[in-house]
């Protein structure tokens, strides 16, 4: 059985980040032999100065292979409790896509997320329509973060939203290959201009100069490319100040 398993509102300003707590908290699942998770999809909410958020408001998902989930939701919850960081109100959330049988209101407030301001009643009143598929709970402090945990468990059922935790770096910078040789040696699943989204063919040339980052796009691991004249190269990734979520 598979699981999304998401958490946000878990870290401060000296803390790990949510992506980093989560991450652990799979190794944590994996050593207890409750489940074992997948990479990260950062998630990203609405920006407002009403709403209290650490440095960009991003909630992070992984899918968790399990058999029990009431299991890994009560150990999730528990982890959390101990781990999340001082003054934290964090969130959690876990929701099996595949017995979901018509999820209009859940994806209709994953989207809501963000564009609007929410509350911790409307992520309540969501969830509770969705009995032993979704569970939700708060985990500390105001418990906010419920509200960017089962929006962005929400935004990773879509299957096109977000990006892959994680930085990708050229083996030797502006090194040459076809986009298919991309694809299978830094691990993307597919690549698609950054433009449209439209897919590039396996036997077209790249070159990688420059870090770059994944997206979730069509449940697949994407990269996003930008025509340079006569090659391809990966979309580059912006540095700038690190942020926690």
């Amino acid at each position: 059985m598979r699981a999304y398993l998401c958490i946000d509102d878990t870290d401060n300003l000296d803390s790990i980040g949510t992506g980093e707590l989560l991450e652990h908290l799979c190794a944590a699942l994996k050593q207890a032999g409750l489940g074992t998770g997948g990479f990260v999809t950062r998630h990203q909410l609405f920006v407002h100065e009403d709403i209290p958020y650490t440095s960009h408001n991003s909630a992070m998902c992984t899918e968790v292979t399990l058999e029990n989930p009431e299991a890994v939701a009560r150990f999730a919850g528990e982890y959390l409790r101990a781990h999340a960081a001082q003054g934290s109100d964090p969130g959690m959330c876990l929701l099996l896509p595949d017995e979901l049988e018509g999820a209009a209101s859940l994806l209709d407030y994953g989207r809501r997320a963000q564009t609007e301001i929410l509350s911790k009643d409307d992520a309540w009143q969501v969830a509770r329509a969705y009995p032993g598929r979704v569970w939700l709970s708060e985990h500390g402090g105001t418990g906010i973060g419920i509200i960017g945990a089962l929006a962005g468990a929400a935004l990773r059922l879509t299957g096109s939203d977000g990006r892959v935790k994680g930085k990708i770096h050229p083996e030797t910078p502006g090194e040459r290959l076809t986009v298919g040789e991309f694809c299978h040696k830094y691990g993307f699943h597919q690549a698609v201009r950054e433009e449209d989204g439209t897919p590039v063919g396996e036997d077209e040339p790249l070159v990688f100069r420059e870090q770059t980052k994944a997206v979730y796009l069509d449940h697949k691991i994407t990269a996003q490319l930008v025509w340079h004249g006569d090659h391809w190269e990966p979309k580059p990734k912006l540095r700038r100040e690190k942020a926690k979520k």
